[in-house]
């Protein structure tokens, strides 16, 4: 095979320029989706449920971008630490927990709706009805009532549970129970009326399940990263409701925050509380201790040594005691750490404690504290969570390290404390035992009542911390009722239908012409062969095509005359009679009506011409002309009949015909035999043209074993019919040069279809003709501009 035979089969890229003309050519096509497109986008605009959303704004103060003196102040307290991070409280704001507490407290799970033929008008409102849940509704859900009012009450058909309905009648302010839970409906009209006439639904929604949901309706985002202010926004299908719930979300999460952060005040003073009480009973005892040794022992006055030797050892119990004291704190320290359900916040520290240790354990309560805020919208499996769980076991750990290195620090003073403490005792000793009993009394007082003052004041400055407590968070630009929906909007609406509509016209004009597997074009017959297109025959109306007249003005004729003088000019260097063969890929592509137009049209100037019916198999062409094929070529070759008794007249032309005759079981035998031979040998000698309609080349091998006696083969492609993939087989047996002077003959080119480039139409009818025809042939060329 050839380089300029490859290059020719190739599929043709597509032509920019033709897919334009042929978008044109539709344009009653684009019109009409572009109409429907217009409608389909009112009617969704009608019955679409609309989205509103409406918008908040949220200041925050976080630590990590400035929080101002007083925060400074408080975190000087050294009694915990409220640093937030701004990424994790939104995800707060969005926990199901918090909107779940909105959702119950504004009973944002009860709806209303008026039934209407489409689509339920909800009712937010202004609804007829008011229903009361009398059970706990933490665990009600999932209930549907659709309420009918008639003159005696309301007529009521309830659906809950496992497709379970309960219907009943039910009167304003009467209680009902439905499954497990009651319920009781009241009129919301003045005076207690009736209802309009009606049917209605009241939906009631699992808390739990609409919070979570509702998830996906909330938004949150920095107003900029360099701000602290969170923009919270909402959609829901009712605008005043987006309104309503995004102010009470933002409510309810200020609450959360200050609730959480007096809890942690409140237990440091718990804690104070009752160490203060006990040490409050144990200075008592010691008070009265000391009167009752006074009055038993009549002391009113301690001698000079005795005092040095008091305040020695008063001092040196007090840093004992501050020794102890800190390993006390230790102690607690390692059991906060080590308790298994530990969560924050750590009671108090007391005592002188290095600021190293106190921003260790700062670090490890935000770390815990970050880790219940996220624990409200993530689940345990979440890496976030597992990755804050390694921060927090780490913490852990530093600060367990740390504490045993300062305990042993803490250990070697106790010891150094303790021996100056004995020492003092053992000169204590040599004091009578009189002094020496008062002075012990003395020491465990001043001990106690020190650490009484020092935690009144621990006490007071907790008590400050939690009188300071104000939430942290301000809503400096509150939520608002929409006016316009957010989606569907109707220009995008309307641009979406139109885009649809151009798209599928487009697309089907592209599956028409680009992804048919049937021949449209004659460039498409081009690009398979390398042969000439003899004509281009247009499809006609039956009557036409059925007419043999040489005298009318049909477009179809002026093609058969254009057919018989390109076949001329094939023919040029042909001066004997001639054969021609007729043939197709398969049948159906119009063989048989050239063969009888052609033969026709080549009668002209008394031109002596007969057709053949060598379709043995299927034949079509007696019966075309108006004729029997009881006797013909088979009863020549098999009943040794004479020519003259087969050849018959065409009725009303010039034409002759020799039928098919009896369809016979072997074909192919009867056209290699030598009747066969004798039979064409004899009419070339009385016949200027023998015009041969066989069966398809693409079918059977009738035409091959014709091809020693053919002059000229013509191969008829129908538009619209003929199969690409059949042309192709047909074009490959072409290459086998069985064939010679061979052409192509395109046939059933729809007029008002996009491929032909002229028109005859005004050249096949009169004047008067074509005012009767005016709107029918209007019709058809918009039915091909459509389809």
């Amino acid at each position: 095979m050839s380089t300029k035979n490859e290059t020719t089969n190739k599929p043709a890229a597509i032509d920019l320029n033709d897919l334009l003309k042929k978008l044109a050519f539709h344009w009653p096509l684009y019109l009409i989706l572009t109409l429907l497109s217009v409608l389909g986008a009112f009617i969704y605009l009608k019955y679409a449920n609309p989205r509103y959303m409406s918008s908040a704004k949220l200041y925050l103060k976080d630590e990590k971008k400035g929080g101002g003196e007083e925060m400074d102040m408080l975190k000087s307290l050294s009694l915990f630490n409220s640093g937030k991070n701004i990424e994790n409280e939104m995800e707060v704001i969005k926990s199901p927990i918090l909107i779940a507490k909105v959702i119950r407290n504004n009973h944002f799970n009860i709806r209303y709706y008026r039934k209407q033929t489409v689509r339920n008008e909800e009712l937010y409102e202004n609804s007829p009805f008011n229903i009361k849940i009398l059970t706990d509704t933490a665990n009600i859900g999932n209930y549907v009532f659709d309420v009918t009012p008639f003159n005696a009450g309301l007529k009521v058909k309830a659906e809950y549970g496992d497709d379970q309905t309960k219907a009943f009648t039910a009167q304003s302010g009467v209680p009902f129970t439905v499954g497990n839970d009651l319920f009781i409906i009241t009129y919301s009209g003045k005076g207690n009326n009736l209802p309009a006439m009606n049917d209605y639904r009241i939906r009631i929604d699992s808390i739990a399940q609409l919070a979570n949901e509702k998830m996906d309706d909330i938004g949150t985002a920095l107003v900029n990263k360099d701000a602290t202010v969170i923009l919270v926004t909402y959609e829901d299908p009712v605008a005043a409701r987006t309104a309503h719930f995004i102010n009470a979300l933002l409510e309810t999460y200020n609450d959360y925050t200050l609730d959480d952060k007096n809890r942690v005040a409140l237990k440091t003073i718990n804690f104070l509380s009752v160490r203060i009480d006990s040490l409050r009973d144990e200075l008592g005892y010691l008070e009265k201790q000391e009167e009752r040794f006074k009055v038993q022992r009549g002391i009113t006055d301690i001698e000079g040594t005795s005092k040095l030797a008091l305040e020695q050892v008063k001092d040196a119990d007090i840093k004992l005691n501050d020794a102890n004291m800190q390993l006390s704190v230790f102690d607690q320290v390692e059991n906060y750490l080590n308790a298994p359900g530990t969560s924050y916040p750590f009671a108090p520290m007391l005592g002188t404690v290095d600021q190293t240790l106190t921003a260790m354990i700062n670090r490890y309560e935000e770390l815990l504290k970050e880790k219940n805020n996220l624990s409200l919208s993530l689940q345990p499996s979440s890496m976030i969570v597992q990755n804050l769980d390694g921060q927090i076991e780490e913490a852990r750990n530093t600060i367990k390290n740390y504490i045993s290195g300062y305990k042993r620090n803490a250990g070697v003073a106790q010891s150094q404390m303790q021996q100056k403490v004995n020492q003092i005792q053992a000169k204590i000793a040599n004091i009578p035992a009189y002094e020496r009993e008062y002075i012990n009394i003395k020491r465990q007082q001043g001990v106690k009542e020190s650490l009484y003052l020092y935690l009144l004041k621990k006490k007071e400055e907790a008590a400050v911390s939690y009188a300071s407590n104000v939430t942290d968070n301000k809503i400096i630009a509150p939520a608002f009722i929409p006016e316009k929906p957010e989606s569907p909007k109707k220009t995008m609406a309307f641009v979406g239908f139109l885009a649809i509509g151009l798209a599928l016209s487009t697309l089907y004009i592209y599956l028409k012409y680009f992804l048919n597997n049937k021949i449209l074009s004659k460039t498409e017959i081009e690009q398979l062969f390398e042969l000439p297109l003899m004509a281009e025959i247009y499809q006609d109306d039956e009557e036409t095509t059925k007419n043999l007249s040489l005298q009318n003005r049909s477009v179809l004729l002026e093609q058969i005359f254009n057919l018989r003088t390109n076949l001329r000019y094939l023919l040029s260097e042909h001066t004997d009679s001639t054969t021609i063969l007729i043939t197709s890929s398969i049948s159906g592509e119009g063989k048989t009506f050239l063969s009888a137009h052609l033969g026709n049209s080549l009668t002209v100037n008394k031109r002596k011409v007969i057709l053949l019916e060598l379709d043995l198999r299927k034949p079509k062409l007696s019966r075309y002309l108006g004729l029997d094929n009881y006797v013909g070529i088979t009863n020549y070759i098999v009943e040794n009949k004479s020519i003259d008794e087969i050849i018959r007249k065409v009725p009303n032309t010039d034409l002759h015909l020799i039928s098919s005759g009896p369809i016979p079981p072997n074909p192919v035998e009867l056209i290699e035999g030598n009747r066969m031979r004798t039979l064409l040998n004899t009419l070339k000698e009385r016949y200027d043209y023998i015009i041969i309609d066989t069966a398809p080349i693409g079918i059977v091998s009738d035409a091959k074993s014709l091809a020693p006696y053919i002059d000229a083969s013509l191969f008829v492609v129908r538009y619209n019919f003929t199969l690409k993939s059949k042309l192709k087989a047909v074009a490959e047996s072409l290459k086998e040069g069985h064939f010679h002077k061979t052409g192509i003959i395109f046939n059933g080119i729809e007029q008002n279809s996009f491929y032909p480039n002229y028109y005859y139409d005004h050249y096949s009818y009169s004047h008067e003709n074509l005012k009767a025809k005016r709107w029918f042939a209007f019709f058809k060329k918009l039915k091909h501009r459509l389809a």
